[in-house]
C-alpha cells in the first residue's frame, strides 16, 4: 500500500523543495494545510501526481457528492459483473439442454 500523507509536512522532500520560500515557510509554520490551485499549477505533472489528491484543494469539493458516486459506481460495477454471469449460466444452461439433445438423439439412432 502506498504511503498516504496527512499533511503538507509529510510530503516528499522533493516536492518540497521545488515549492515556493514563502509556502514552504507556510507549511513548515502549519499555517496551510491545502496547496492553492495557483502553486499546483506552477509545479511539474511529474511531481505534481506524487502528490495525494487529499491534500489538493480541488479534491476537497463535496464528500457527501464523492461518497455517492462511488456507491453509485460499485453498484453499476456489480450490477454488470452479476449481468454477465448470468447471461453466461443461461448460455451455459441452453448449450448443455442442446448437447444432452444431440446426445440422447445419437444415441437412439
Amino acid at each position: 500500500m502506498a504511503f498516504q500523507p496527512t499533511s503538507l509536512s509529510d510530503l516528499d522532500p522533493e516536492i518540497l523543495d521545488n515549492l515556493p520560500l514563502d509556502i514552504r515557510d507556510k507549511i513548515s509554520s502549519g499555517e496551510i494545510d491545502k496547496l492553492p490551485d495557483n502553486i499546483l499549477d506552477a509545479i511539474p505533472d511529474s511531481l505534481s501526481s506524487k502528490i495525494p489528491p487529499s491534500l489538493i484543494e480541488a479534491a476537497n469539493s463535496n464528500p457527501t457528492l464523492t461518497f455517492v458516486l462511488v456507491v453509485a459506481g460499485t453498484i453499476g460495477v456489480i450490477g454488470f459483473a452479476y449481468g454477465v454471469m448470468k447471461s453466461g449460466f443461461k448460455s451455459a444452461f441452453f448449450f448443455g439442454a442442446v448437447a444432452i439433445a444431440a446426445w440422447t438423439y445419437y444415441a437412439l439412432l
